[in-house]
């Protein structure tokens, strides 16, 4: 009875098995030709931990991309942050795991911790419509602040914003950072839940800037792993050139980009870099390139008119020369 019992159970178990080694057989697969051998972290005590020690690594990364997943649904971002690190270290020469990490950090959580903002402006008008003159004249500091976050905040979205330079970046810290401590100093029971809501606009600013900041590093991260590739590289000159507005550092990690092979827009993308930046000959030179390869024929040959006779291609080149009023 035992013995045909236990045949029973190695009978379940073998079928219980077989998906999950063909899953694996395809995960090695695609890990072999896209180069995905690498280190990997040792997790104790983890599902994901027991997987890489049984031999199941893909699986493993698979099962940390999940919880990722499941956290960004429920709006528990900082939980993503360990494990996109975790994902990074079991496949490092995976260029998905660093781009996607890189773009939930600098693109969705930034925007979704600001999610609230326009409620909290609008409270602080409707709070401001009930006080007095006296009052109001009071609270003058407060208001400034309120404003000076504002200006600051509306700088870091938007294709015409300023956006954020790695030289700025700790300017405008030091300035969020000074406008905490004013707040800490004219704060009072009369005015807390005024200040309360100014509080959270600084707040939600720091946090915004702090996402950024850890989507730039870690593509940083990803580009010492993958140095012999374009994708990190460029994926880190966008951040730079569409988020941060940024040109220098664009500049400097699309010029790496295209010195391994890629595809054409990223020449693109380094064209208008370059005119942002203000380099217009190497902007100009660079347009040319694409017209002798064919990529961009019309697109190319229209920003080399426009660089010759007006001066600019790029539209926000165009509107700060004033070339372009709207």
């Amino acid at each position: 009875m035992n013995r045909k019992l236990n045949r029973i159970l190695l009978i379940i178990a073998i079928f219980l098995y077989m998906p999950l080694g063909l899953l694996q057989v395809k995960i090695n697969y695609r890990r072999t030709i896209e180069n995905l051998e690498s280190r990997i972290l040792l997790m104790p005590g983890q599902m994901a931990g027991s997987l890489v020690l049984s031999g199941f690594r893909g699986i493993a990364a698979d099962l940390l991309w999940l919880n990722i997943e499941d956290f960004w649904h429920k709006g528990q971002h900082y939980k993503m942050l360990p494990l996109f690190d975790a994902v990074s270290w079991l496949q490092p020469e995976y260029v998905t795991v660093w781009a996607v990490g890189g773009w939930h950090m600098s693109y969705n959580i930034f925007a979704n911790v600001a999610g609230g903002i326009d409620d909290l402006k609008k409270q602080l008008e409707r709070m401001k419509e009930n006080l007095s003159d006296n009052e109001k004249k009071k609270l003058l500091p407060v208001f400034n602040i309120a404003e000076e976050v504002k200006v600051i905040q509306e700088g870091l979205v938007g294709y015409y914003a300023v956006g954020l330079t790695e030289k700025e970046r700790p300017v405008v810290i030091a300035k969020l950072t000074a406008c905490e401590k004013k707040l800490e100093e004219v704060a009072d029971e009369n005015n807390k839940g005024l200040i309360d809501i100014v509080k959270k606009l600084v707040e939600i600013t720091q946090e915004q800037i702090m996402w950024y900041e850890r989507g730039i590093n870690f593509l940083k991260k990803g580009v010492s792993y993958n140095s012999e590739k374009y994708d990190i590289y460029f994926e880190l000159g966008w951040t730079y050139y569409h988020k941060g507005q940024d040109y220098p550092n664009a500049v400097k990690y699309l010029e790496k980009a295209v010195k391994f092979p890629h595809p054409a827009y990223v020449d693109n993308v380094l064209a208008h870099a370059y005119e942002l930046n203000g380099q217009v000959d190497k902007a100009l030179e660079q347009w040319e390139k694409q017209l002798k390869t064919g990529n961009f024929d019309s697109i190319a040959a229209r920003a080399i008119r426009c660089i010759k006779e007006e001066g600019a291609f790029n539209p926000k080149r165009r509107k700060i020369l004033g070339i372009d009023k709207d």
